[in-house]
């Protein structure tokens, strides 16, 4: 029988005093008793080595930053990207001329027009500007610009059809200034090539 702090008797086995509820201090362990919890070991055994033991830190893993925002490019696609399979109107090159020549021109402007769009039709992008055919009857200048979108886009249509061509609006533009034919040299250049397009050939 043990006492509580306060006096009071309580059993061997108590924690806590049954009279006042004082807690019962905890007895030592005699001499070669193990102690609450430990094995039993002799007096003159070392206690085995119980040394802290860090647990293992958390690794985070490294921070993968996302890749940098690349802009997609503007103007005409690039690599090997197919023509559109949009096919325009078979005209003959000598009618073209003809008819621009009976009309005073009038229907060189509607060819033009006509040709540019079936262009970027066909190329899927507006490589040509057709509304510089009407700014052209007030300034020159225009006509000749849409001469060399058309030539460039004739070059962008052959190379997508592998096959290799040069700018011609260097030749149009001289012949025009010195002869006076560069007009009619376009038209029968620009067609024919759209024929060939248009009806599968070289």
């Amino acid at each position: 029988m043990r006492t509580c702090p306060n006096g009071h008797p309580v059993p061997d086995n108590a924690v806590f005093c049954t009279t006042c509820g004082a807690r019962m201090p905890a007895a030592s362990p005699g001499y070669g008793q193990p102690a609450q919890g430990q094995p039993y070991m002799h007096a003159d055994q070392a206690p085995p080595n119980q040394g802290y033991q860090q647990a293992p830190q958390y690794q985070q893993p490294p921070y993968q930053q996302a890749p940098p925002y690349q802009q997609p490019p503007y103007g005409p696609p690039q690599g090997g990207m197919p023509l559109t399979g949009f096919r325009g109107e078979v005209r003959s090159p000598g009618m073209v001329i003809l008819l621009s020549i009976i009309t005073c021109g009038i229907y060189s402007l509607i060819w033009i027009y006509s040709v540019s769009k079936e262009m970027n039709n066909v190329l899927g992008y507006e490589a040509t500007k057709p509304q510089y055919t009407f700014y052209g009857l007030l300034c020159g200048i225009f006509t000749l610009i849409l001469w060399s979108q058309v030539d460039d886009a004739l070059v962008e249509i052959d190379r997508r059809r592998g096959i290799i061509s040069s700018k011609k609006f260097l030749t149009w533009l001289l012949l025009t200034i010195f002869l006076g034919v560069g007009g009619f040299v376009m038209m029968y250049d620009v067609q024919s090539r759209l024929n060939a397009l248009y009806e599968g050939r070289y």
